[in-house]
């Protein structure tokens, strides 16, 4: 029965071409037959369909309005069928059907206005007619084109049979007087074989509405997630052509989607790292809680989705942004940092009021975004402020030594030295773009004096870290000093050297203590 329900509802009225070509090819059948056919109703002209109602049953039709049952899927006097096609080409057609009216002669106009229905009622029956307003039968010029028409009724009617996706045609009212097969077998799963076999059909979206796109679901008794459609609706005269395309694939990835963005918010949340991402348009799509704390821009701001240039002009705004020299350059500067950021090479520390520092990465994302990182290193400057004070302090005492100081970390490697070092060994290893190492400074000092085991000695000991103890040794410079050298152990495995330059002055006050002794 589905399938002669289907025939009949694409014959009833085509969202593709007029239902009533169908009126037009049954009546020029029938002329055709008139000769060797005849029904009780012979009386009548051959282009008119006439049939016979009592007690709510067809009791008799004439020969086209028999062919015309067969359009809508009869096989007989189908009361049903008379009223799907009654329907497709008649508005309020039901009230043709009421053999209680008082009315004893009801006309109706069909919707092109080619066709008049006409109720003649009686006291026990009621009789329906359908004609062309026309009263003359087609003429024999007119049968190519009726032939035409009826093949590309077929045609449309296997086309719709195949299609894949919900094709039904609404009334005002929104009773559906066309529908496909994909839409006849959505019904009967939905609601179940017998109200499939029933007319007018059901809808099966009865939150259905006109205008642009939308998307409803359904839900079929065999299924247990409801399956969802894309909408579309376009108006054909006083009616509403729907499609409805398969969204299951679409709504299963944007849910999975929602509940990845869902993660990373959660995930973004704990992170002490403000993060910033700007969708291909420049638009903020996504910001954690900490962006929040560390720019204090507003989250309603940071919720209705600003471009990079507002957002920027925001920081300026609240100083959170380093202050440009002027307007011309800030905007030079927000295109240089996009197109940074768009190569991945954007990293810059910017220094704050209120000893803030923050750094900012900004990093390319697929499909043109960008994401900007904020990390708070304020603390982290400050300690190396403070290391590099410290630094500085230790350095300003070491070059107020009069000895030569030299310190090696365990590794045997040049850490520091003082001014005295770079006067009496003539070399600034602060100046080299490489580490200076023992061996290295050691051959340096070995070419500086006469030979001595000393040196080697020293490089032994030097990266030796175990049970190290103080020793001296005094080393005669090529122009004839005596260096006192002293080699200490230092805190973490390293090693002070200290260069001690006799002066002759001392000498003289030794050689005058040896002799008074």
């Amino acid at each position: 029965m589905s399938s002669e329900l289907l025939t009949a509802a694409l014959y009833g009225s085509s969202a593709f071409l007029s239902a009533f070509a169908v009126f037009a090819i049954v009546t020029r059948r029938s002329a055709n037959r008139r000769k060797t056919a005849k029904s009780n109703s012979s009386d009548l002209s051959g282009d008119t369909l006439v049939f016979l109602i009592r007690d709510n049953a067809i009791v008799d039709a004439n020969f086209p309005g028999q062919r015309f049952l067969t359009h809508f899927g009869a096989q007989g006097l189908d009361l049903e069928a008379l009223s799907r096609g009654l329907h497709a080409a008649f508005d309020d057609a039901a009230s043709l059907l009421e053999t209680s009216s008082d009315n004893n002669e009801q006309r109706l106009l069909s919707r092109d206005g080619m066709f008049q229905a006409i109720a003649e009622r009686t006291s026990n029956a009621l009789r329906i007619k359908v004609q062309s307003r026309d009263s003359a039968s087609l003429q024999a010029e007119d049968i190519h084109r009726l032939s035409a028409m009826d093949a590309e009724l077929e045609t449309l009617r296997e086309t719709a049979d195949l299609a894949p996706y919900l094709v039904w045609r609404e009334t005002r009212d929104g009773t559906p007087i066309w529908v496909n097969r994909a839409y006849l077998e959505a019904v009967r799963d939905t609601y179940g074989d017998k109200r499939a076999t029933e007319w007018p059909l059901p809808r099966l979206f009865p939150n259905l509405s006109l205008g642009g796109p939308t998307r409803l679901s359904i839900q079929k008794k065999a299924a247990t997630e409801p399956n969802w459609f894309e909408i579309r609706n376009m108006p054909i005269g006083r009616d509403t052509l729907f499609t409805a395309y398969d969204a299951n694939a679409t709504v299963l990835a944007e849910t999975q989607l929602h509940d990845f963005m869902q993660t990373l918010t959660k995930t973004f949340a704990q992170l002490t790292t403000g993060l910033a991402i700007f969708d291909k348009s420049r638009n903020l799509a996504l910001f954690n809680p900490a962006l929040t704390e560390l720019t204090r821009l507003p989250v309603d701001f940071l919720s209705s989705r600003p471009s990079l240039v507002e957002v920027l002009d925001k920081l300026r705004e609240t100083r959170a942004i380093p202050e440009p020299r002027d307007y011309h350059a800030w905007r030079k500067s927000i295109a240089d940092l996009e197109s940074a950021a768009q190569d991945g090479n954007y990293c810059e520390t910017w220094s704050l009021a209120g000893n803030l520092t923050y750094r900012v990465t900004g990093r390319p994302h697929h499909d043109g975004a960008i994401a900007f990182l904020f990390e708070d290193i304020s603390a982290e400057m400050s300690l190396t402020r403070q290391f590099r004070q410290e630094i500085e302090l230790s350095q300003a005492l070491l070059d107020n030594m009069d000895d030569a100081t030299a310190l090696f970390s365990p590794t045997g490697v040049l850490l520091q030295t003082n001014s005295a070092y770079r006067t009496l060994w003539n070399v600034d290893p602060d100046s080299r773009l490489t580490e200076t190492t023992i061996l290295e400074a050691s051959h340096g000092w070995h070419e500086g004096t006469l030979p001595t085991p000393v040196w080697g000695d020293l490089r032994e000991y030097a990266l030796d870290t175990q049970d190290r103890v103080e020793w001296s040794a005094p080393v005669i410079l090529a122009d004839g000093r005596v260096v006192d050298c002293r080699f200490l152990p230092i805190a973490g495995g390293g090693t002070q050297i200290i260069f001690h330059i006799e002066r002759a002055a001392e000498s003289r006050q030794d050689e005058q203590l040896r002799e008074a002794g």
